[in-house]
């Protein structure tokens, strides 16, 4: 698949979705090495966009595979509707992903691993309820479902940015303990106020029947994470509900790939999906 192919740099596009939306996504091409990897495309949750995945994208594309970050409506690059913005549903959202999907399977020829985070991963379940044809055997789902208390106050107070308008908020809910704060200082002014109250409150209830979607799925949760409890729903009854088992990255909290130990996390990835998908 990316032989003959030389990684230089990521390049960006945009995919029309539907509303007269345009969709950012980051393209970083495979390195110059024979490999049968499939594409991947990268999915972020509430507050960032693509520009998030930039660690992960450089090293997998590194490793071979033809790396894709989007950015929701709203985000990053993509189209904004501030009077609209916080009030697209979840399926509105997901019918973007599947713009993407579309776009990147014309573009390579081949169906691509989804990783989606968070809220991505809550989207990236919606997505495969109706699209496993398109995902085939190569969807992947890291720290999944809904991050239920942070969601809670975002809709009781419908300013979601409130939880992260400062570089200690944003420390304190997503960062590890030994995340530097001249880091996070930096990160902070980058985090999105466009937010989808409608979106995240459909993943307060019931959205999915995980016994439809037959697709090798991926859990990952993080040690530290302050939004997910790793023994509880978000964590481990997503792993149990599709009959698999998880992983936890020690020293991680809920911005798994932002944070010091980011490339542990990128690793357990990349290795779950040689063993799920590429040696299928």
């Amino acid at each position: 698949m990316s032989s003959g192919q030389t990684y230089t740099d990521k390049d960006a596009f945009f995919v029309d979705s539907f509303d007269n939306i345009k969709i950012e996504v980051l393209h970083y091409p495979p390195a110059n090495i024979i490999s049968n990897y499939p594409p991947i495309i990268f999915i972020h949750g509430a507050a960032i966009a693509a520009w998030a995945w930039d660690n992960f994208c450089r090293l997998f594309s590194n490793k071979g595979h033809d790396c894709y970050a989007m950015s929701f409506r709203g985000h990053g690059q993509s189209t904004k509707t501030p009077k609209k913005d916080k009030w697209w549903s979840l399926n509105v959202i997901t019918n973007d992903v599947s713009a993407v999907t579309d776009a990147i399977i014309a573009r390579t020829g081949y169906k691509p691993v989804l990783v989606g985070h968070s809220l991505g991963g809550g989207v990236v379940q919606n997505y495969l309820k109706d699209n496993q044809q398109k995902a085939l055997s190569n969807s992947l789902l890291t720290v999944s479902n809904a991050p239920i208390l942070a969601v809670l106050k975002a809709i009781f107070t419908l300013e979601p940015y409130a939880i992260i308008e400062s570089p200690k908020y944003v420390k304190r809910a997503t960062l590890s303990k030994a995340f530097p704060d001249s880091m996070t200082r930096k990160l902070q002014p980058k985090l999105e106020k466009a937010s989808f109250v409608t979106g995240m409150f459909e993943l307060l209830k019931p959205f999915v029947d995980p016994s439809i979607i037959k697709c090798p799925m991926i859990v990952i949760g993080a040690e530290e994470d302050k939004i997910f409890d790793i023994k509880g729903i978000s964590i481990k009854e997503t792993a149990e509900a599709y009959g698999v088992e998880f992983d936890i990255i020690g020293a991680a909290s809920h911005s798994i790939m932002l944070d010091l130990t980011w490339e542990d996390a990128a690793d357990v990835i990349f290795n779950r999906i040689q063993e799920k998908i590429v040696k299928i």
